[in-house]
């Protein structure tokens, strides 16, 4: 549980049965057309095949109850898991031999009736409610280093939001195309691009960026350094693009480190006086808003246009850090 990549594909495969069991689609249709014809066969052959199928078609309604049993399973020795996943095959066939000694007794089994569709939607919801705490789990794992390390847990639990939707695009494949391989193989295309979003871990190579304030402007401005200040907010998409575009870019990067510029990050995603007051003081009453502050006080600031480009970021840099 301390490991991203186990809790996001635990989060994932939760989410994907969960899915299933609202509704959306059903699993393991094909394989239950397979297996039918091959459950009709005689003897012993028969006998297994069945078991087979009656496994295939168990699976997702006991989802909910066998997930953790199959998580602590599969991170033991083998011995172990070898011992719970014959555990798990035992508890499933009991009933079945049970039934075979007596088969009167199949008259106090509940009747198949549209209880069963209830029942499997109803098993979904702590499903998802597994999920929604996984997903918090996961977040934490990435924060407790001050604002930086927040900013990049909310960064990694979008991203396995988004393997969220995907994985929500490939189950409405299935369900809309039911017990067909084409459908089947585009959605299992889509599920591996979904889980590669979590678990796809870039290098961080940027450079660190300070929280604004009006006293870290002052210090950097009379020690003589220019100063590149990114008004922005988490809900600004203009924000986002020029950040990830532009000023993430590896020509700006250089040029921002070679010049010796400190960077200061203006969040404005809740409301603070005196990041406003600073937007007032330059003209401008909203974000993105970018202004470079020449290392000379007495020079006036350079606000940059809200849509950044690199040529445009990199002649800013070269008029202002002379």
């Amino acid at each position: 549980m301390q490991a991203p990549t186990f809790i996001a594909v635990l989060a994932a495969g939760l989410f994907f049965f969960a899915l299933s069991l609202a509704g959306q689609f059903d699993l393991g249709l094909s394989l239950t057309s397979v297996g039918g014809d091959l459950a009709q066969k005689q003897g012993y052959a028969g006998s297994f095949f069945t078991g087979v199928l009656a496994t295939i078609v168990a699976t997702p309604c006991t989802a909910p109850l066998m997930g953790a049993a199959i998580g602590f399973a599969l991170a033991q020795p083998a011995g172990v898991t070898f011992a719970v996943f014959t555990a798990l095959g035992m508890g499933l066939a009991t009933p079945y031999l049970l039934l075979s000694f007596q088969p009167s007794w199949t008259r106090i089994l509940p009747r198949p009736g549209a209880w069963m569709e209830v029942l499997k939607q109803v098993t979904a919801v702590p499903l998802f409610a597994t999920v929604i705490w996984l997903a918090w789990v996961y977040g934490r794992l990435f924060t407790g280093g001050g604002a930086a390390a927040n900013g990049a847990g909310i960064d990694h639990v979008a991203r396995l939001l988004l393997c969220f939707l995907l994985l929500a695009v490939a189950g409405w494949g299935l369900g809309r195309w039911p017990a067909r391989w084409p459908s089947a193989i585009v959605a299992t295309l889509i599920a591996v691009l979904a889980l590669a979003t979590p678990l796809y871990q870039p290098k961080d190579t940027t450079l660190v960026w300070q929280p604004y304030s009006q006293t870290a402007l002052d210090q950097a401005r009379a020690a003589g350094h220019p100063v590149f200040i990114d008004f922005t907010a988490a809900w600004c998409l203009s924000c986002q693009f020029n950040e990830l575009a532009v000023l993430k870019s590896s020509e700006v990067q250089k040029e921002f480190s070679a010049r010796k510029v400190t960077l200061l990050k203006a969040d404005w995603t809740q409301y603070d006086a005196e990041i406003t007051k600073q937007l007032a003081a330059v003209n401008r009453s909203g974000v993105p808003t970018y202004v470079i502050y020449p290392g000379n006080p007495s020079s006036a600031a350079d606000v940059l246009p809200e849509l950044l480009t690199k040529d445009l970021v990199l002649a800013a840099l070269e008029r202002d850090t002379k």
